[in-house]
């Protein structure tokens, strides 16, 4: 009976213990840990599904869309109640509505909705809006259905971004640059088109291109915006820049003589030679003609800082600020890394590298009247209220050249146009500025004789300059100069713009073709005087209100400075030099001194004298053959040595 009793005992406190841990477990599932039972449940029960925000559209400044969404499954939370949906989530399907025609500028997104390169990438932020997310329940097998009453937050649409982008003029740029890369057999190409004023960019090409509706087809070096990422040595279009530092720091002005060296200039035993031989040229002319050899001989004379702090102030070496993503800076090698000849190559575009935006600013700089400007390709981005929650302000980055100046040299790149390199970028009733270049590209630490970069950039029309266009030509099967390549694609792309019906530019020039500007006002353009007399200069010259000076004691005029075709200012004077009369008693005379003075005195007083001025280098005049007071006849030879010689 006791071993009954102490089995019935035990078994009761088994079972009791058994009891009590049965309650505290249930204790502690539905008190003490309640909400991660109940969480448990709703994950076998219930599933979170995110609902990706549809991106927000890519719209040009007329609001064309270029990049818009496809609307995903899970857009519309009315229509999904009791509907059972599908355990795949598909991705959202953006298009690009130019295709290849704007892929470099707007990038493209990658499976997981970022923007990936272009206006994708930078402004991703305001495109990809805010995800939202619904509770679906979920049956026994595992199928999903919206159900009424479980919580949901819908998702944000994001932002429209608008750029400065002109969808019209981004396929002319595209067709011409295409066509000219294709006629050539050309391994690429590059074309900015802006407003000079303000830096908006109205489009941006590179061929070849690619289409960002199906990006993963295309290698990654294509995908880039070669415009802002590839770096090449701009070769003569960056004589501007060297132009602009002789005149700003009135080291030479447009009138003044230089020796072109009948073409081969030798610096620490090397040659710098230009594609045709010039024997004297005025500075204007060294420019409209491309002289190597002259603006070795200017650069020389500008010196090394100064030369350095131009191109700094131009904003080579740095970034440009365009909203752009990849953009270089390009190389600028400090002036304590200059070698003996560094100056004269930088000087026509050599020994530095930048990417054709950065190259494209000085001639915009030149147009609006002496401003480094940033450029901008987004204009606002609008929230889907319809307002504006950002824009794009036009900056102005410092001044680099006075009013004056850019004016000045404005008339100089009209006159590469007009009669110079860039004949090939005349268009019929509008004047055009501009600068071609043709740089070789480097080969095993010399230049390539068969590849190069063919470049033009410029502007129009010059006396309100609007429109501003870069075109840069990578390896032209021949090796063709920048005049004969790029100078066309710019004339057919301007051309086009401007005859486009849909597009403003035509009107504005029309408009604005009749209105006096200051530089017109303040010069004319010369007429031919070379082999009239005295009385017929004197009678044209009077009638056009020009000041002039005879120099000489003959009565037919053999030169004059400024030369025909080029701008006098109304308070600037015209020397006309005459052929000097030579009578017995004046066929032996003394040698004037030119030593110590200026070439272009030099060449004046020489001149005067009755002699033939012959010159070897440039600058200051170190010595003369025959020298002070010596008694020669008139009409001889005067060597003047100069204080940079060749």
């Amino acid at each position: 009976m006791k071993q009954f009793r102490a089995r019935l005992i035990f078994i009761s406190i088994l079972f009791g213990l058994g009891s009590l841990a049965i309650i505290a477990r249930l204790f502690t599932i539905q008190v003490l840990e309640s909400k991660r039972y109940v969480e448990r449940s709703k994950d076998q029960t219930q599933q979170r599904l995110i609902l990706t925000a549809n991106r927000g559209n890519i719209l040009d400044r007329n609001s064309l869309k270029l990049a818009t969404s496809i609307e995903t499954d899970y857009s519309l939370k009315s229509q999904m109640v009791g509907i059972k949906l599908s355990n795949e989530k598909k991705p959202v399907k953006r298009v690009y509505r130019l295709g290849e025609i704007g892929g470099s500028i707007l990038g493209y997104i990658g499976a997981d909705g970022y923007g990936l390169g272009g206006a994708e990438f930078l402004f991703d932020n305001y495109l990809r809006g805010e995800d939202g997310w619904i509770i679906l329940q979920k049956d026994g097998r595992n199928h999903k259905y919206r159900k009424i009453g479980l919580p949901v937050k819908e998702p944000r649409k994001g932002y429209d971004v608008v750029l400065t982008i002109d969808s019209k003029i981004q396929k002319i740029v595209h067709a011409a640059l295409k066509k000219t890369v294709t006629a050539l057999n050309a391994k690429g190409g590059m074309c900015i088109v802006m407003d000079p004023n303000t830096g908006k960019v109205f489009a941006m090409a590179n061929e070849p291109s690619f289409d960002p509706n199906y990006a993963s087809r295309y290698p990654l070096n294509q995908r880039k915006n070669k415009c802002i990422s590839y770096v090449y040595e701009p070769g003569s279009t960056f004589k501007l820049v060297t132009a602009a530092a002789a005149l700003q720091e009135q080291y030479f002005k447009e009138d003044d003589l230089l020796y072109g060296d009948n073409g081969v200039f030798r610096i620490y035993d090397q040659m710098i030679r230009d594609h045709s031989p010039f024997g004297y040229l005025t500075f204007s002319k060294a420019l409209s003609y491309s002289s190597n050899v002259c603006f070795a001989k200017i650069a020389s004379e500008i010196g090394n800082k100064t030369m350095f702090d131009y191109i700094r102030d131009f904003g080579f070496g740095t970034k440009t600020g365009i909203d752009l993503p990849g953009e270089e800076i390009g190389i600028v090698h400090p002036v304590r890394s200059w070698s003996g000849r560094t100056l004269v190559t930088v000087a026509i575009g050599q020994e530095i590298s930048s990417t054709l935006l950065q190259m494209v600013l000085p001639f915009a700089a030149v147009a609006n009247g002496g401003i480094l400007i940033n450029p901008r390709i987004c204009e606002k981005v609008i929230d889907n209220k319809g307002n504006i929650v950002d824009s794009a302000e036009c900056k102005m980055v410092r001044r680099v050249l006075s009013e004056q100046v850019a004016a000045r040299l404005r008339i100089m790149l009209r006159d590469v146009v007009d009669n110079g390199t860039g004949k090939n970028a005349r268009i019929e009733g509008i004047s055009v500025a501009g600068k071609t270049g043709t740089s070789q590209k480097p080969d095993s630490g010399t230049y390539s004789k068969t590849r190069n970069w063919s470049s033009f950039i410029g502007f129009a029309p010059v006396e309100n300059p609007l429109l501003l266009c870069g075109v840069v030509i990578d390896e032209p099967a021949g090796g063709e100069m920048g005049g004969a390549v790029a100078a066309p694609v710019f004339r057919d792309i301007i051309t086009q713009i401007i005859s486009h019906p849909d597009l403003e530019f035509a009107q504005k020039i029309l408009q604005k073709k009749s209105v006096p500007v200051p530089h017109e006002n303040r010069y004319q353009n010369l007429p031919v005087l070379c082999g009239k007399t005295r009385n017929e200069a004197k009678a044209q010259l009077d009638s056009m209100d020009i000041d002039y000076e005879f120099l000489g004691n003959g009565n037919r005029i053999v030169f004059h400075l400024p030369t025909d075709g080029y701008f006098v200012g109304k308070n600037e004077k015209l020397i006309l030099y005459t052929d000097t009369q030579i009578t017995d008693d004046s066929r032996q005379t003394r040698m004037p001194d030119c030593v110590g003075k200026d070439l272009r005195d030099a060449i004046n007083i020489i001149s005067i004298g009755g002699f033939k001025p012959f010159v070897i280098g440039c600058g200051t005049v170190k010595k003369q053959m025959p020298a002070e007071g010596t008694v020669v006849r008139s009409a001889e030879i005067c060597t003047l040595y100069c204080s940079f010689e060749s």
